[in-house]
């Protein structure tokens, strides 16, 4: 089985893309497990969280088997690749965001750190192009 880690942020405008991009990786229904990240504070039980709620929502209507792991928020990114080594996936799945065609270059700095330390490949999904966020 292929483990992927998927970041969620408290407010996560990237969090259909990022589904839809695990989604589309080979076999996914039959030999993908996610992991949902979330940096969390602790006072609501963890699946209660809305965005997490919505995420396992998505990843149910994928038809993708999903956990959910919660971490330390004070460095979601460091927390992020700290806690896919911790459960040893093979990739990360992170948001990317509407750029200028040159600040296509570009990553949010908590991506950029995230892609620079991880020790896995890194599939930043989300709203690259030119359309519109999603709302």
């Amino acid at each position: 089985m292929y483990h992927v880690a998927l970041g969620v942020a408290p407010e996560d405008d990237q969090l259909r893309d990022k589904v839809e991009a695990i989604a589309g990786l080979p076999q996914a229904s039959e030999s993908v497990r996610v992991t949902v990240v979330h940096f969390h504070d602790g006072e609501t039980p963890i699946e209660e969280v809305p965005v997490v709620a919505e995420a396992l929502e998505l990843l149910d209507g994928a038809g993708l088997s999903r956990e959910v792991h919660d971490t330390d928020r004070r460095n979601a990114s460091r927390g992020l690749v700290e806690t896919a080594e911790d459960l040893d996936v093979d990739l990360l799945c992170i948001g990317g965001r509407h750029r200028s065609p040159a600040g296509k270059l570009q990553l949010k700095t908590g991506a950029q750190e995230v892609v620079l330390r991880a020790a896995v490949p890194v599939l930043v999904a989300g709203d690259v192009e030119s359309r519109e966020p999603r709302t």
